[in-house]
């Protein structure tokens, strides 16, 4: 099974993809990948009907999610910066990890509703356009402006909102609340989950989890997110700068981190392709050993 395809990233519409998860997992199948995450954005909505489908299409699922969550910069005079940590096979009931995804979420709503404000002065828009194409029980969050504003013309597509309009540093942009990165590892450990730094290189991670420059000093700054539980870091990600993923091959290494790859699916919201980037087996057997919180849904060629 050295050849098999573990796609460990993946989001549904619990949050801002375009598909079902019964959708998810029919694609999933149909590219012939041996098992697939569905790691959604501060929520864990998507779980249910994502195992059923898995069951019915014989794809193995690890049913996951994508928590926020943020890092101080050394380098901007410790200003916070977004980073997403994957959590497989956490306990859904688990008292905290629930509290802090209602927390998350809310913030994410109220924090949508001023940016949509922000940018009614400048576009036709407003918030009841946005709230008609969240669906119901999703996690809010930019990619549904995005949406509205593709819908009216104002941008071609996903990418070009992001890139000028949404921008993180621009000025329609309003920061949410998230726990700090080492409080959503233990979190997730509490919870019985694996915790997995997604795309620790691309945009939203660096330079806070940069890994160029001198090596032992990277060692150094991951070995603080080990000792508070960290477990494994998404290398095979589109995002992550190819200069220096061998860098962060090397800190995982030294540190015996778990090494995912991954497609961070979002359907028809994102060029990604199912199944672009893969984990190796034996990382794999690693997460369904290690994760206690719930259990995966193994392949029908298991």
């Amino acid at each position: 099974m050295s050849d098999a395809i573990i796609d460990l990233h993946a989001h549904s519409r619990a949050s801002d993809g375009s598909e079902t998860p019964a959708e998810v997992m029919a694609k999933a199948h149909a590219a012939g990948l041996h098992t697939i995450a569905l790691t959604d954005h501060d929520t864990l909505s998507g779980w249910a009907e994502a195992r059923e489908a898995a069951t019915h299409f014989g794809v193995g699922l690890v049913p996951g999610i994508e928590l926020s969550t943020q890092i101080l910069d050394e380098t901007t005079g410790y200003e916070p910066h977004s980073i997403h940590l994957l959590g497989y096979l956490v306990d859904p009931e688990h008292p905290d990890l629930v509290d802090e995804m209602v927390k998350i979420r809310s913030h994410r709503d109220n924090r949508l509703q001023l940016m949509v404000e922000k940018l009614a002065k400048d576009y036709p828009i407003d918030w009841l356009e946005v709230r008609a194409v969240i669906p119901e029980g999703a996690t809010p969050g930019r990619p549904h402006i995005a949406e509205v504003l593709i819908a009216k013309g104002i941008v071609q597509d996903t990418t070009e909102a992001f890139a000028h309009i949404l921008a993180g540093d621009g000025p329609y942009h309003v920061p949410h609340y998230a726990p700090r990165l080492h409080r959503g590892i233990e979190i997730i450990r509490q919870a019985g989950g694996v915790p997995v730094l997604a795309h620790p290189l691309s945009r939203g991670g660096k330079p806070a989890t940069d890994v160029g420059g001198d090596v032992d000093q990277a060692i150094a700054r991951y070995q603080r997110w080990v000792d508070h539980g960290l477990m494994g870091v998404e290398i095979g990600h589109r995002e992550n700068d190819p200069t220096l993923t061998p860098h962060l091959e090397r800190v995982a290494e030294h540190l015996g981190l778990i090494v995912t790859g991954s497609s961070d699916y979002h359907g028809s919201k994102k060029p990604n392709v199912l199944g672009e980037h893969s984990t190796s087996m034996a990382d794999f057997q690693r997460i369904v050993e290690a994760g206690t919180g719930s259990t995966p849904v193994l392949p029908a060629t298991h």
